[in-house]
Parts: C-alpha cells; sequence; structure tokens
C-alpha cells in the first residue's frame, strides 16, 4: 500500500502543474502530459483521450461490485493569466496562474490517480476536461459525457475551489447583448443627432436598482443578480454614437431555467433595447441528502454551502446525475492576479476524498 502524499509533495505537484499553461483553447500540452500519467498509472486500454480531454477508468475490466461509480471532475485549462503572476511555493500558498481555479483540484485527482489500486468504496473514474472557462457550447466536458467511454455515473465531485466546505448545486448564467440606437451625427453638431449613450441612461438606471434575490433551498441561501458587465460603442472619436451595445450577465438559482432568466431580462429592457441572448447555462439542481454523499460529509464535519456562481455540476445533474463541488482552493482566487492556493487546503480535501474511497 502506497503511503499518502504529503501536503508539500501536494503542493509541489500543483505548482507543476501550473507551470503548464493552459489558457482556454491551448490544453493540448497539459492534456498530453495528464494523458502519460493516466496510461502510466492504469494502462493505456484504461486511458481514453477526446479531443483535449482525458477519461482514465483504471477499475474498468476488473468484475467487482464496488457499490456504484463515482466520477471525479477537473478542468485542465485557466484563464487568461495576469502578468504579474508569481510561481512559487511560499508561505503556506501555492502560488501560479489557476492555482485555485483549479489546478489544485487536478493535483488532488491525480494523487489519487497515483494510488488508485488502495482505494476501496464506490468505483472512482476520473474525468479531466477542456475548455470550461470559455463559453457553454464549446466546454470540454459535454463530448466526453456523450463519448460513450464514461462509464454510468452514480454520483460526481467536481473539484472547483470550494473553501474547505460541500457546496451544493451551482447558478444558471445568461449573458446577452442590449442595443441601444441612436442617431449619428457630427460631434462638432450633436444636436444634428440623437447620443445613443445619453439615451441609455433610464435603462442603465433600471440595471442599477435591480437588487439580488434570494432563493433558499433548507438552510442554503442563493443570490440571483443581474448586471451590466461591458458597454461599448463603435464609433469614431469625433462621432455622435448611434448605438450603444450592453453586456448583461443574469444569474439565477436552482429550480429557474434560462428561459424564465431571458423572459425576466426581456421584461426589463422592454421596448428600450434589443435583447439578444450570447450564451446561456443552466442551473445546477441541488441534492442535501444522497446515500453516497451524507454518511461521509457527516463524518468529515464539512460545512456545507450554495455554490455562488456555474460550474459543470449542472452537465451531471441534468443528466440526472447526483453531483457536488468539493476541491481544494479559495473561491475569492478564481481568476485573481497572482493567485493562490493554501497548502494546507490541498492537504485537506485529498484527505477527505481519500476517506470516501476507503
Amino acid at each position: 500500500m502506497r503511503e499518502d502524499p504529503t501536503a508539500e509533495e501536494l503542493a509541489r505537484l500543483t505548482l507543476e502543474l501550473c507551470l503548464m499553461p493552459s489558457e482556454t483553447g491551448h490544453e493540448e500540452r497539459i492534456a498530453d502530459w495528464v494523458e502519460a500519467r493516466c496510461r502510466l498509472l492504469a494502462g493505456p486500454e484504461r486511458t481514453h483521450r477526446i479531443g483535449n480531454s482525458v477519461v482514465c477508468d483504471p477499475f474498468a475490466d476488473d468484475g467487482l461490485e464496488r457499490g456504484g461509480t463515482v466520477a471525479l471532475v477537473g478542468h485542465l485549462d485557466t484563464v487568461k493569466c495576469a502578468t504579474d503572476q508569481d510561481y512559487v511555493v511560499r508561505d503556506g500558498r501555492v502560488y501560479g496562474c489557476g492555482a485555485s481555479d483549479m489546478k489544485a483540484g487536478v493535483a488532488v485527482m491525480l494523487a489519487l490517480l497515483d494510488r488508485w489500486r488502495d482505494l476501496g468504496g464506490p468505483r472512482p473514474v476520473w474525468i479531466f476536461y477542456d475548455a470550461e472557462e470559455g463559453p457553454f457550447e464549446e466546454n470540454g466536458l459535454e463530448p466526453v459525457l456523450q463519448s460513450g467511454v464514461v462509464p454510468p455515473v452514480d454520483f460526481a465531485f467536481i473539484l472547483e475551489p470550494t473553501d474547505r466546505s460541500l457546496q451544493l448545486g451551482c447558478m444558471g448564467v445568461l449573458n446577452a447583448t442590449v442595443s441601444v440606437a441612436g442617431r449619428r451625427a457630427h460631434s462638432a453638431r450633436p444636436w444634428q443627432g440623437e447620443n445613443a449613450i445619453y439615451r441609455t441612461l433610464p435603462l442603465l438606471g433600471r440595471f442599477a436598482a435591480v437588487e439580488r434575490r434570494e432563493v433558499r433551498f433548507g438552510e442554503l441561501t442563493f443570490y440571483e443578480v443581474m448586471g451590466v458587465t461591458q458597454a461599448n460603442t463603435v464609433n469614431s472619436k469625433n462621432v455622435v454614437p448611434d448605438v450603444l451595445v450592453l453586456n448583461v450577465n443574469v444569474r439565477f438559482a436552482p429550480g429557474r431555467t434560462p428561459e424564465e432568466a431571458e423572459e425576466e431580462l426581456r421584461a426589463l429592457v422592454g421596448d428600450d433595447g434589443t435583447v439578444e441572448v450570447k450564451d446561456r447555462a443552466p442551473a445546477g439542481d441541488v441534492y442535501l441528502d444522497h446515500p453516497l454523499l451524507e454518511p461521509w460529509s457527516r463524518s468529515v464535519g464539512l460545512p456545507i454551502q450554495p455554490k455562488q456562481a456555474w460550474t459543470d455540476l449542472a452537465r451531471f445533474t441534468t443528466r440526472g446525475i447526483p453531483a457536488v463541488n468539493f476541491g481544494p482552493g479559495e473561491t475569492s482566487q478564481a481568476h485573481q492576479a497572482n493567485e493562490w492556493c493554501p497548502v494546507d487546503s490541498l492537504d485537506f480535501v485529498y484527505t477527505a476524498l481519500r476517506r470516501f474511497f476507503s
């Protein structure tokens, strides 16, 4: 039986992964590295490559009844890295682009895979995938789940950062452009036109007045929000703009559909603009109780929180597969400049999942 890794070993593995650039759309190098490691540990016949995603199923042909199949799920890509990002283990933290979101989660997955022969309990299957940080329709997990290489899954852990808690469900998300029309004119004679920016002010006021809305699931509270995240014109500096385009980001709670969120947005905009939905992703269901989850979470003493963001948990729950978010790292560090992950968080999550598979 192989010894569990030390916190320092998990930190070094996280840093090694951070040092492999894998901005969305450029995951080939890290996918090659993960695939090679899976082939070495579990064998080529139990390792499957789908684009720049990798599925490893070391128990595929052991013939044992293990009380259900549990997927360990982590994305390999990161957002565009900050120019001043450190790459070092220092003062109890691993610094690196994607350290919390979510190279730390991938490191824990790989550490468990290193010891797959020692794992008991449910049958684990490992899913490493690309393009999570990009548009919903280009996400690499969907081709994986449609590939036929993943066995029927009874439960899934999404190893996004969760602040050493179990985060249930996830918010749905919708991005739309709202275009407000004006009339073009020379900026020296603005009275000959109608400035689209000024015409947008009443609508911006309505968006600014939208307050967060609570949606409760037992002890959990999700907050639905709607906000303008971009405002752009395409005119020259000496031209009164004839259109202002807003990007509006909508977050809606479990139990609501993207169609309902779109309807609410259109009602707020009314006749003051033209709405065009650019991308949307469903909310993820909340599983407060599950026979594979509840005894373990109680024994570990995990705090329970809502996931006030979107994750690929939704891809599982929309298929009727229970899933939770549980991974190392700090949610507040996701997408931050000079991102970091606590070393003790890596050890905490590894130890908890090792206990799940015992």
